[in-house]
């Protein structure tokens, strides 16, 4: 298969004439010190670019979604503390502070 698509490749570029040719422009041509500072002009800028991507890519994760935050992770299920709950959880606490004691008495005697 990797044969075909080679032996298309190269007849499409061979018949229809894919490659192009390039000229250079007429003029005087950098010196190796102009290319070096381009170069690093360039390498400067394409540094400014991903630090703006990945800016902007973190502001998306946090970024508000239809007025509720995205969920990044699983989903954890938080008890709510409920102040009218108080009493049961405090009758809960002293009952089975009770049953305790009462079966340290059985094991005991």
């Amino acid at each position: 298969m990797k044969t075909i698509l080679a032996g298309l490749v190269l007849l499409n570029a061979l018949a229809i004439g894919g490659v192009a040719q390039v000229h250079a422009k007429d003029g005087d041509m950098m010196t190796q010190g102009e290319f070096a500072a381009r170069a690093q002009k360039a390498e400067a800028l394409a540094e400014r670019v991903r630090r703006v991507h990945t800016y902007d890519d973190k502001m998306n994760k946090l970024a508000n979604s239809k007025g509720n935050w995205e969920r990044r992770g699983p989903g954890v299920n938080i008890p709510e503390l409920d102040p009218n709950a108080a009493g049961a959880a405090l009758a809960l606490l002293v009952g089975g502070a009770f049953v305790l004691v009462d079966r340290r008495k059985r094991v005991a005697v």
